[in-house]
């Protein structure tokens, strides 16, 4: 086996050569989103650690597990059931990813106190991914709450 760099392995086999390039964390954090999106729990699993946890200042301000994650997007569709989100753009450094994200959705759920409006809700929050070991082992995400609820007709 031949190292050409740190993400890039190749070795020959009989006759043939085979390349694996490792993914980026951003390609990583992309099939996450898209997991999320299409309802593919199994993936979203196999793309967080078993110990993950989400910060955030916003309820719940932790979710912990990639079992705890799950069960928090499941809540979430069940507010927002056409849920979808759309990474606008993101930044790879080290182990860190931190992307801007759109969030689009209508309320057909009760939000915590707020009950369905049937309004949808289009708003952009950050997110920044740890990803250890080609899974996502932590996030820090931050909404804009009084916007989102304005939108909603919740405040004026």
């Amino acid at each position: 086996m031949t190292t050409e760099s740190n993400e890039n392995w190749s070795f020959q086999k009989s006759n043939f050569l085979f390349t694996a390039q490792m993914k980026s964390n951003k390609e990583i954090v992309a099939e996450f989103i898209n997991a999320t999106n299409q309802k593919n729990w199994d993936k979203v699993i196999s793309l967080v650690h078993e110990d993950f946890i989400r910060h955030s200042s916003s309820e719940p301000k932790e979710v912990k597990t990639s079992i705890g994650l799950v069960n928090f997007h499941k809540a979430e569709l069940e507010v927002f059931p056409d849920l979808q989100e759309i990474i606008i753009f993101a930044i790879e450094e080290g182990d860190l990813v931190a992307a801007r994200i759109n969030f689009s959705g209508t309320q057909l759920g009760q939000l915590i106190n707020f009950p369905p409006t049937g309004k949808k809700l289009t708003s952009d929050f950050n997110c920044f991914f740890r990803v250890i070991e080609e899974k996502i082992k932590e996030t820090w995400v931050e909404y804009d709450n009084l916007n989102g609820l304005i939108q909603l007709g919740h405040y004026k």
